[in-house]
């Protein structure tokens, strides 16, 4: 990879199942450029290390950011990092500036707004008053950060196992045991952890469903498997439910448009990474 260009996905594991290398490699191929995104699989102890390895490497174009490393890349690159990163106070995407710094931004909080407006009857958007977001991670505070922006008048709890963590606006932060205590209106649920990811778990017990007589909507941002535990539990309770799929797929649209300077739309690169 030396003499080549190339963007990469940095995690603790992506080699093991993250989609990033196939959907830019998809786009990639149909540009006919020779740049390829690998997976590069990072401990803890070495982040620090390899990242300052890939700042000084010219041939690194960017690329993505995954667990656990989204909260932490974000002090390492100081103030080079979108407006908007600033508040969600996470990274998912590197990318070079004109002066060919490498810098950071946030395409998962876009990327799950868009994808929920998209999935939701327009008819029902208006009427829904009360979020409860489970996790407050990398992609927890994207979506946070973009749903309570977005749903000014509705408010939100955000579920968390860290310690308290300061309300904000229309956003209220709870401690993980308080969860089936405060299901009784709301009506979106978003599940932001990672709980049911590659496991037959879910976030909330089968026994709490019965609390959420008043959610229409649960959204999983799990996309492996397909179907978790999370959303057969939504089916059989009959709430209308979705995974994250289809974000995971458009924030790498963002992302890539981001990383790239090539000239190609976003809906091209959407096109071509479904097929």
């Amino acid at each position: 990879m030396r003499n080549k260009k190339y963007s990469a996905i940095l995690g603790l594991m992506p080699s093991k199942g993250a989609r990033s290398p196939k959907l830019w490699n998809k786009v990639y191929r149909k540009l006919s450029l020779k740049h390829r995104m690998i997976a590069i699989d990072i401990k803890k102890k070495e982040f620090n290390n390899k990242l300052h390895t890939l700042i000084n490497d010219k041939n690194f174009l960017g690329g993505a950011i995954t667990i656990p490393y989204k909260e932490k890349v974000l002090k390492l690159l100081k103030n080079s990092f979108d407006k908007q990163v600033g508040q969600i106070g996470a990274i998912n995407c590197l990318y070079r500036d004109k002066k060919g710094k490498l810098c950071g931004a946030n395409t998962d909080g876009e990327a799950s707004l868009k994808v929920f407006i998209k999935k939701v009857d327009s008819k029902k958007i208006n009427n829904l008053k009360s979020f409860a977001i489970l996790g407050y991670g990398g992609v927890g505070k994207a979506v946070v950060t973009y749903f309570s922006n977005h749903f000014k008048k509705s408010n939100f709890m955000v579920f968390v196992r860290k310690k308290k963590i300061k309300s904000f606006r229309n956003v209220k932060f709870y401690n993980w045991n308080q969860i089936g205590k405060k299901f009784d209106n709301i009506n979106v649920l978003i599940n932001c952890t990672s709980i049911g990811f590659k496991e037959n778990k879910s976030p909330i017990e089968t026994s709490q469903f019965s609390l959420l007589k008043n959610c229409k909507i649960i959204f999983d941002v799990i996309y492996q498997p397909k179907k978790t535990k999370l959303i057969s539990l939504a089916k059989k309770n009959k709430i209308s439910s979705f995974n994250g799929l289809e974000m995971n797929l458009e924030q790498a649209v963002l992302a890539f448009k981001k990383t790239n300077k090539v000239k190609i739309s976003l809906g091209k690169i959407r096109t071509i990474m479904k097929k």
